[in-house]
């Protein structure tokens, strides 16, 4: 087996790609697809005869192949062989000019599929997303959010648990991370068992004493400094739970070298985000049904872009292309992914990493569906989008220049017309921003 490839179970279900040299950013979108939304490993073959010898080791645990041929091929053989016979799909990826040669060259063959290099990350007609869709629903291969409406949240997790227990593309947070996240999502958790948690991690104890005791948590009057007991029990469980994980998370994930992320930025917008829907809910500046359901709003929205820090650090190539098309035509991030041909989106990617730790359904739902509620969004999701977009007009979106674009079904369902919102605004406005950066600046310090 290839030394490319991380060790996996030869049980496991898992997407090939034979690859030999350059378009590296083919390979990045290939696995997101298959990783994020298909739940399998992929495995890289740097030659014909290495994918060979991988098919006959694995047989139709390998469920797919994808020929990045930059070479003609001469023989209808190879294709043949890939595609054991036409029992698993093959896709070959060619430059343009040879896309007739290779189409003459396979007519007749059964499961073989075609699409042009120049058009993975700018579509004409439909996107490479779209056919891989619709040619793996013909070979009965499933995705993890098929149905999803349709099934209970439970079920879900269960396939996402089960489909991504070897995945090896989907970061492992940190240990205290994930007991932080379960001591949040446990109703009957208590503020001793939070503090018993975090003081398994000094430094992280460190830092949030030093947040907490910021005016915009402790108030600008106040004597004396809090502790972290003290800090608990009068900010509450899930806020002080819910800062302490975003000071693991910045601090503990490691950025690989060829990524120029701005993390700095990004935890600007999560944190003014979380602000911004603390004071929405704690003065209650909308109209929504039932705040209780609202609860989780700290890290909800502290994580809502989750994703993007995912896709940032590991997929930086595929992130960089989506952020240029952003800069270039003045577009959300989210429209950017589309122009890319959606190979998965970031509120995805950060749906699968809750799931995957057990988080709440309503935490996932709000991260999940913070650009594209339904119909009838929950309340959670309403108070996600509207901090998330209220934050970007507020000058402080990940880009810049980047700006709101609101639900009209969630603006709706709070009660708010174009001028409610703009009056909203006006009020949230002020300052946040240097409350923020003194945040921010205690946390990464």
């Amino acid at each position: 087996m290839s030394s490319n490839n991380p060790q996996t179970d030869a049980q496991e279900e898992a997407g090939l790609v034979v690859h030999q040299a350059g378009e590296e950013h083919l390979v990045k979108y290939l696995t997101l697809v298959l990783s994020y939304l298909y739940g399998f490993n992929v495995l890289v073959a740097r030659s014909i005869g290495e994918a060979s010898s991988l098919l006959m080791e694995r047989g139709e645990r390998i469920r797919c192949v994808f020929l990045v041929q930059e070479q003609p091929l001469r023989s209808q053989t190879t294709i043949t062989a890939l595609t054991l016979r036409g029992k698993i799909p093959a896709f070959l990826l060619v430059p343009q000019e040879q896309l007739d040669h290779h189409v003459a060259l396979c007519r007749g063959l059964p499961n073989t599929f075609f699409y042009t290099w120049e058009h993975v990350s700018a579509p004409l007609g439909r996107s490479l997303r779209e056919i891989i869709d619709d040619v793996f629903e013909r070979n009965d291969i499933g995705g993890l959010f098929d149905g999803a409406r349709h099934i209970s949240f439970r079920a879900l997790q269960q396939r996402v648990q089960r489909r991504l227990k070897n995945l090896n593309t989907l970061p492992t947070l940190p240990e205290v991370v994930v007991h932080i996240m379960q001591v949040i999502n446990d109703p009957k958790a208590s503020a001793e068992e939070l503090e018993e948690v975090l003081l398994s991690d000094g430094a992280v104890v460190h830092k949030l004493v030093q947040v907490v005791n910021t005016p915009v948590f402790a108030g600008a009057a106040q004597k004396g400094k809090w502790g972290l007991r003290e800090a608990i029990v009068r900010l509450g469980r899930k806020k002080i739970g819910s800062i302490a994980l975003q000071i693991k998370l910045i601090n503990s994930l490691i950025k690989p070298s060829e990524s120029r992320f701005d993390l700095r930025r990004f935890w600007v917008h999560s944190v003014g985000s979380a602000l911004l829907a603390d004071k929405i809910y704690q003065d209650k500046l909308v109209d929504i049904d039932d705040w209780d359901e609202c609860s989780d709003y700290w890290i909800a929205t502290l994580l809502h872009d989750i994703g993007k820090l995912i896709l940032g650090f590991f997929f930086w190539s595929y992130f960089e292309r989506v952020q240029q098309l952003v800069d270039e035509h003045g577009i959300t991030f989210r429209e950017g992914e589309g122009r890319m041909g959606d190979a998965v989106t970031h509120e995805q990617v950060g749906q699968l990493l809750l799931i995957r730790t057990r988080m709440d359904r309503e935490v996932v739902r709000g991260v999940g569906s913070h650009h594209e509620p339904e119909t009838l969004p929950r309340p959670l999701v309403c108070l996600v989008h509207l901090a998330d977009n209220i934050c970007k007009d507020l000058g402080m979106g990940y880009g810049p220049q980047e700006r709101g674009v609101y639900s009209p079904s969630v603006l709706q369902a709070v009660g708010l017309d174009q001028g409610g919102l703009e009056q909203l605004k006006e009020r949230l406005r002020g300052s946040m921003g240097g409350e923020i950066e003194e945040l921010v600046n205690r946390c990464t310090q």
